[in-house]
């Protein structure tokens, strides 16, 4: 089949950073193209090469057979090519249909915006209903997996033809990613190409056609999904085959660490939580699934001193209370959040500055902060979590969102010294690599008589690395299961709701 579009010797440097290296790949029309590769293999450099947003330092790209030079994304937007990238770009202040024409509207007499053309303009380009939001709606009111619809919509509008996605499932619920390949393989069927990345193999083996690996920058292999296997993906991925998680499990201890009995939010925001009951112990990992908004968020937030509760809450043997959170921080807890890029990390700022972050009093002395041992420490840390940088003076927003992710593990863990760690999405949008080192080391924070609570929208994560898993349902504990019980099935049943599986 021709290619639609084509890169040749493709090499993109930064300095003396070479994050795309002479990169040969084509991309058929009509099909669903994977791009795979570890955090910091050059995977979302390459989309923004495609797409205009950086300019190659070498090599060319073709477009139906003809050589092209984006000046700038606009120049791609003109010849069909849109881009997703993994953070949305929406106005949560606007309406749907007004975020899908911002930048393109569509005007009436007396120049005013005309929403009803615009709603019919976009309606005749749906490929199917899958796509269908509420056009009203402002985009604060509507869930992720919507958003994500009116991310990819905002490209229909514009009348692309291909569409890059950098890591579309990322922030979806497992019911949203259900919808979500339904969608795309829609797009699929009305003629759409559509390149993507992801981390997610078996994703990968259930929606795309042909996969394209990347490591180091380099193109390591490219072909057709129906004539590969996920070990050979991986292998190629990460250049050896991923370590199973040991199986032994030690018994939990008797201290309870932290403690929940009919939590229930207060204030303005009363109805968030409506009753949680659950405890974890030292030396076990809990987990909490639920579909987005069951109150997982507000939990975590309570936990931490940042909501008002009513109810018995405590952590560590102490009562938590509202605006209580540099104690909870000060008596051993350490936090990995839902958003690693608005909760945990200082973009701009170095990685040594956000390293420090909570922990600036270790390093001064006589009201100097001591520069030197900023450095070996923190040097420490991140080797200890395999942070990848060139040196960890350059700013933390420019890390692949893989090393973010571990240097915000090493910073809370090798830093802090916890007693007790929370993890919010703990390997969102991370490689397999990390994943595995992530998984391992949660699984000997456990064996050394940690607590730790773990929260994700993985199933499969919860049910490899948790003693128990709690369910939460409309800010209610809806069941909790024992390792002995774990049940994919039983587990997704009661996020939605169903406590009865006959």
């Amino acid at each position: 089949m021709k290619a639609l579009l084509e890169t040749r010797e493709l090499t993109k440097a930064f300095g003396p950073c070479v994050a795309v290296s002479n990169v040969s790949a084509t991309f058929a029309p009509g099909r669903i193209h994977a791009i795979l590769g570890e955090n910091g293999a050059g995977k979302s450099t390459l989309l923004k090469l495609l797409f205009g947003l950086y300019q190659p330092t070498s090599g060319e790209i073709f477009l139906d057979g003809q050589r092209v030079r984006w000046k700038s994304p606009m120049d791609a937007i003109r010849n069909g090519l849109g881009m997703v990238q993994q953070h949305f770009t929406l106005v949560e202040t606007l309406s749907a249909i007004d975020n899908i024409m911002l930048g393109a509207e569509v005007s009436g007499r007396a120049g005013h915006l005309d929403r009803a053309a615009a709603i019919a303009h976009i309606e005749k380009l749906l490929p199917g209903p899958q796509l269908a939001v509420p056009w009203e709606a402002k985009v604060s009111e509507l869930s992720v997996g919507f958003r994500q619809r009116i991310e990819i919509l905002k490209l229909l509008f514009r009348e692309a033809r291909i569409l890059f996605l950098d890591e579309p499932t990322a922030v979806l619920a497992p019911q949203e990613i259900h919808d979500f390949f339904e969608v795309l393989r829609a797009l699929k069927a009305a003629g759409r190409t559509i390149v993507l990345i992801s981390h997610k193999i078996g994703d990968v083996f259930q929606l795309c056609d042909t996969y394209t690996i990347l490591r180091g920058g380099r193109l390591i292999a490219q072909g057709e999904i129906a004539e590969t296997t996920p070990d050979q993906i991986v292998e190629s991925m990460i250049g050896r085959q991923l370590v199973p998680l040991g199986a032994e499990r030690q018994p939990r201890g008797e201290e309870v660490m932290l403690y929940a009995r009919d939590v229930q939010e207060e204030g303005e925001h009363r109805g968030r939580l409506k009753g949680i009951n659950l405890d974890v112990h030292a030396g076990e990992i809990v987990g909490v699934a639920g579909v987005e908004g069951s109150g997982q968020s507000t939990f975590v937030e309570a936990i931490m001193g940042l909501r008002r509760v009513r109810g018995e809450l405590t952590l560590l043997k102490a009562p938590v209370r509202l605006g209580a959170t540099a104690d909870v921080r000060r008596r051993g807890v350490a936090l990995v959040p839902e958003d690693r890029l608005a909760q945990a990390l200082w973009a701009e700022e170095s990685c040594y500055a956000n390293m420090t972050i909570g922990l600036e009093d270790r390093f001064v002395r006589h009201g100097v902060f001591n520069e030197a041992k900023v450095e070996e420490e923190t040097s420490q840390w991140a080797n200890s979590y395999d942070v990848r940088a060139a040196s960890l003076s350059v700013a933390a927003g420019s890390l692949s969102g893989g090393n973010q992710q571990k240097l915000i593990f090493a910073r809370e863990v090798a830093g802090r010294r916890p007693k007790f760690l929370i993890c919010h999405q703990p390997t969102r949008g991370v490689d397999l690599g990390a994943v595995e080192l992530i998984h391992s080391r949660l699984l000997a924070l456990r064996d050394r008589g940690l607590g730790v609570l773990v929260i994700s929208s993985e199933l499969d994560e919860l049910m490899a690395l948790c003693d128990r898993i709690f369910v939460f349902f409309e800010g209610r504990v809806q069941a909790e299961f024992a390792r002995a019980e774990f049940d994919r099935l039983k587990i997704g049943a009661a996020m939605t709701g169903v406590n009865d599986w006959g």
